[in-house]
């Protein structure tokens, strides 16, 4: 009886780690795309228009926050790449909790550094849409829709990429506990 229990025991947890590593890799494949899709989206978005025989033009790079927005994109693709790449190494050996732990410490950063950077790009990205009277700021979407689409085409796929290193920090703080 007490056998019987045990090896159901083994095959629950040998369940429940297979969950574990299915979600691992599904959110870290996920996190990657979206980062490197946000990052690619916002290094694209440029546009000019003419108003009364000037030109004007709009890039990411113009803007500080957008370019810390667009490499904070690409530095959490590539390093989280890396940790999909290290997961699938450690699926043969064994994932324990203090690996798990290394896993949650990357994740964390990797969400942090996200985090900041669409936090970043979503304020400018509201004063480009708004503007602000109070200090004279021009609103400049309604001359650069093109532009502006990208960038919230792009800040949209980075939320996205944000709450998948979240998904994965919490379930990298669970497995690290066990």
């Amino acid at each position: 009886m007490e056998t019987a229990k045990a090896v159901d025991g083994e095959n629950q947890c040998s369940k429940t780690d297979k969950i574990v590593f299915a979600v691992q890799i599904f959110f870290r494949i996920a996190a990657t795309g979206t980062a490197l899709a946000a990052a690619c989206v916002i290094f694209n978005a440029k546009q000019t228009v003419d108003v009364m025989g000037m030109s004007f033009d709009a890039k990411y790079s113009y803007s500080p926050a957008f370019k810390f927005f667009a490499f904070a994109n690409a530095i959490a693709c590539g390093f989280t790449s890396l940790s999909l790449v290290i997961v699938m190494f450690f699926s043969r050996h064994g994932l324990n909790a203090s690996i798990y732990f290394m896993f949650f410490l990357h994740d964390l950063v990797m969400m942090s550094l996200v985090l900041s950077g669409v936090v970043a790009g979503t304020a400018i990205g509201a004063v480009g849409r708004d503007g602000n009277s109070k200090t004279g700021w021009l609103k400049i979407c309604n001359r650069f829709e093109k532009y502006c689409n990208r960038v919230t085409t792009s800040l949209i796929l980075s939320y996205v990429a944000m709450i998948c290193l979240l998904v994965l920090t919490i379930t990298s703080a669970a497995k690290s506990r066990n």
